[in-house]
């Protein structure tokens, strides 16, 4: 098994506007209110009631869980585990696992496409992306990536993924129709994670090994700015409103906030310790960081970039997921 390299063991098992309004089991028309927190060491996820930010449910998953996905829909949630080679499915009514579909080597990372009828995992070992129907929870096909994919996400219409090439310094860019890869573009060292703007504009690359973010034109493929953040960044989303980008550091214990328009930090936010993972969610109005050094998540008012609540999860937090907007 690879060893995850973030932190080498909390490094060698790691990889291991403001927004302006920036389980308890739901019914499956209403909006998913849930946070869901993946714990590494527990093999289970957190699920968290963000109108109280308590701990609702606890739910068992497969070996050392990564990455964590929410259904566009909010009726299912998808979780990599990197030591099963599996992604479990969880029904968000019922907080149960429904699904274990088994998927390449050390699978990282988890998106679901815009249209959700796919999610894509970012397998590090093997340097696929694997196709999964989510009707049928099957994998339907296999696409080439970068070195050791760490990370995986899509474009706002669906047509391209970005994956995070951790072994190559890279952002490859695959065209989800015909399945190749239409870009590799070069970023900072040692790319951990991916995101990409909520108009398609841009796509930001968090390069641990360099600390800082990659600006990416998406019309180009081209990186247009640099922007140093805090020591090892390793985690960024982008608002739904596009004015900002989240950037947590892992050694720092923060989270950089990056006005977006002006491609430079504008705060930097204490949180837990080792923030590993960050969501943004416009609906409910937060920020969300998984802090695997302190077992916890911090919730930030996107308003005033502070901290208004730190909720405990399980051992060695390392992914967390909202349902897309």
């Amino acid at each position: 098994m690879m060893p995850k390299p973030r932190g080498w063991l909390a490094s060698a098992v790691r990889c291991a506007l403001p927004l302006m309004l920036a389980g308890v089991a739901l019914p499956a028309a209403a909006f998913n209110k849930n946070a869901y927190v993946v714990n590494q060491f527990d093999n289970t996820v957190s699920v968290i009631d963000t109108l109280r930010n308590a701990v609702t449910a606890t739910i068992a998953v497969g070996n050392a869980p990564q990455g964590v996905a929410v259904s566009r829909d909010g009726s299912k949630v998808y979780v990599t585990n990197t030591a099963d080679n599996t992604v479990s499915v969880i029904k968000s009514a019922t907080n149960s696992v429904i699904a274990s579909i088994p998927v390449g080597g050390f699978p990282t990372s988890v998106v679901v496409a815009p249209d959700g009828l796919s999610a894509y995992v970012a397998n590090a070992n093997d340097s696929t992306i694997s196709v999964i129907d989510t009707n049928s929870n099957t994998v339907t096909g296999s696409l080439p990536s970068g070195s050791l994919p760490f990370a995986v996400t899509t474009s706002p219409t669906g047509k391209f993924l970005y994956t995070a090439n951790f072994g190559e310094n890279s952002v490859s860019v695959i065209n989800t129709r015909t399945g190749l890869t239409v870009a590799t573009v070069p970023v900072g060292v040692q790319p951990t994670s991916v995101d990409a703007g909520p108009f398609g504009a841009r796509v930001y690359a968090a390069n641990q090994g360099s600390s800082n973010v990659s600006v990416i034109d998406a019309s180009t493929n081209q990186v247009t700015d640099t922007i140093a953040t805090g020591n090892s960044s390793d985690a960024v989303a982008a608002s739904l409103l596009g004015s900002r980008a989240y950037v947590t550091n892992l050694a720092d214990g923060t989270v950089s906030v990056i006005d977006a328009i002006r491609k430079n930090v504008l705060a930097t936010v204490p949180v837990g310790i080792a923030p590993d993972a960050v969501n943004v969610s416009l609906t409910l109005g937060r920020v969300y960081v998984a802090n695997s050094g302190s077992n916890s998540v911090s919730v930030i008012n996107p308003l005033n970039n502070k901290v208004i609540a730190t909720v405990n999860v399980g051992n060695f937090p390392t992914a967390i997921a909202t349902q897309p907007e």
